[in-house]
């Protein structure tokens, strides 16, 4: 499971590593930093450098990361750190540019060994098929939001005849979040789950009620299946009617 950190800035990401290393997390996607406009590449690869070391030194030998690119960046920039983040050994480089065309992506790819995640906001097969066929994605990252679970189970079995493993790209409510799990373990090339992580305690306890009790956590990194009827939770009806009250 790979928890999604919150933060703006490092004091902030590393408190949430934190608390999510206390919940047995032991891999984390953390944002990529914004640029300064005025900024060189090379200094914003300095800046991108030291957010990793800091991550990495707070969470020890025992930890991974993903670096979420959020779709910001041009092809161009994106190979540049792709590149120079090499030695660091990230589990790859999620949705590095919102351009998805074989050139574009085949620029990042050829001129670099970090592993490419793609798909966060894809829904049609096809364009995933046209991915899988550039050879231009590591980890496929078909959204829970936008697909049903067939769909993705559609998608992953596309995947596994390019050898291309699946990590859904999740970042929605906590049943959601079991659904995910239940997928997970039903699909062959399944890597990884994207588990939101909230940086306020009001929502993660939030969560917790609504599922009565917490499912969103880990043992040394790995869930664990719920071995009951359906989604194997009960959902705290009394906690969906104060959550609801509280919205409107």
């Amino acid at each position: 499971m790979v928890a999604h950190l919150e933060g703006e800035d490092e004091e902030a990401l590393v408190s949430s590593l934190q608390r999510g290393m206390q919940r047995g997390f032991r891999a984390f996607s953390f944002p990529i930093p914004p640029r300064d406009a005025m900024w060189r590449m090379q200094a914003y690869v300095d800046v991108i450098k030291k957010r990793v070391d800091t991550l990495k030194k707070a969470g020890g030998g025992n930890t991974d990361f993903v670096l979420d690119g959020k779709a910001m960046l041009t092809p161009g920039d994106a190979s540049f750190i792709a590149t120079a983040l090499e030695r660091e050994h990230l589990l790859w480089f999620d949705e590095p540019t919102e351009v998805l065309t074989n050139d574009a992506l085949s620029r990042i790819s050829d001129e670099s060994v970090m592993p490419l995640g793609l798909g966060r906001n894809v829904h049609n097969v096809a364009t995933f098929q046209n991915l899988l066929r550039w050879g231009c994605v590591d980890i496929l990252r078909p959204s829970m939001a936008l697909n049903s679970i067939r769909q993705i189970r559609r998608m992953a079995a596309v995947a596994e005849t390019h050898y291309v493993a699946v990590g859904p790209y999740h970042t929605g409510g906590p049943i959601a979040t079991v659904a995910a799990i239940h997928l997970a373990g039903s699909l062959p090339n399944f890597f990884a789950q994207q588990v939101p992580f909230p940086a306020a305690e009001q929502d993660r306890a939030m969560r917790d009620e609504l599922t009565s009790g917490n499912v969103e956590s880990a043992v040394d990194g790995f869930a664990q299946l719920i071995n009951k009827p359906g989604l194997g939770i009960e959902v705290n009806e009394q906690a969906l009617g104060k959550y609801s009250e509280e919205v409107l």
